[in-house]
């Protein structure tokens, strides 16, 4: 029998996938229309939903009165703080980087986000 090994790419691209799911902060990719495309664990369970459900919603479902768009679409580095609410009624400040990315000519935005304490002083501009 002949099994051939992984190559190095697809080694790479296995251990990011495992490390971004495994990671102790929130990983997301979202399309230029706003909609989750990729979501860790870590990030659904800090938004309170399914990965599932998540796939089916939109970035700025998670924040007072929305995102603007034209800020939400952005195609530089950004980074700030948000508060993200939940479907049980509670909010959690989080912190984010945001960085657009493409991939099969298909442009796309990678999300690093991660909750901070509310005494946090990044955490009072929260909205």
């Amino acid at each position: 029998m002949n099994e051939r090994a992984p190559s190095a790419e697809a080694i790479h691209q296995a251990l990011i996938g495992e490390a971004g799911d495994c990671a102790a902060f929130g990983v997301s990719v979202y399309d230029e229309d706003g909609r989750f495309v990729a979501i860790n664990q870590y990030a659904a369970e800090l938004l309170g939903y399914s990965r599932e459900e998540l796939l089916r919603r939109d970035v700025a479902d998670f924040t007072a009165g929305g995102i603007d768009r034209s800020v939400l679409l952005r195609s530089d580095l950004r980074e700030g703080v948000r508060l993200v609410h939940r479907p049980d009624g509670t909010s959690v400040p989080t912190a984010f980087v945001v960085a657009p990315t493409r991939v099969a000519n298909l442009d796309f935005f990678v999300a690093i986000w991660w909750e901070i304490a509310a005494d946090d002083p990044r955490a009072v501009g929260a909205t």
